[in-house]
């Protein structure tokens, strides 16, 4: 099993809970799991201020223009509050 994308590649991912393909690039690739059927790569999004660890499987090829993705907003952490 080898992973599908490089460090740094455009990729697209739907966040869990969103209906929006959002485009994302991979940071780095997660050591391997002994009995893991899938690899893990951390993706980041350029408007959120954290890293996310995905299943190989949940990342596909970024096709578009990056202009032609809706920009993700980001989250507030847990147990912040919007004033």
């Amino acid at each position: 099993m080898s992973f599908k994308f490089l460090v740094g590649q455009a990729v697209e991912y739907t966040p869990i809970g969103e209906k929006v393909v959002g485009l994302y690039r991979t940071r780095r690739l997660m050591p391997r799991e002994e009995h893991a059927l899938y690899l893990k790569s951390r993706i980041k999004s350029q408007p959120e201020p954290y890293e996310r660890n995905v299943l190989s499987c949940q990342l596909c090829s970024a096709v578009r223009p990056e202009c032609e993705y809706a920009t993700t907003k980001p989250r507030l952490s847990q147990g912040s509050h919007r004033k």
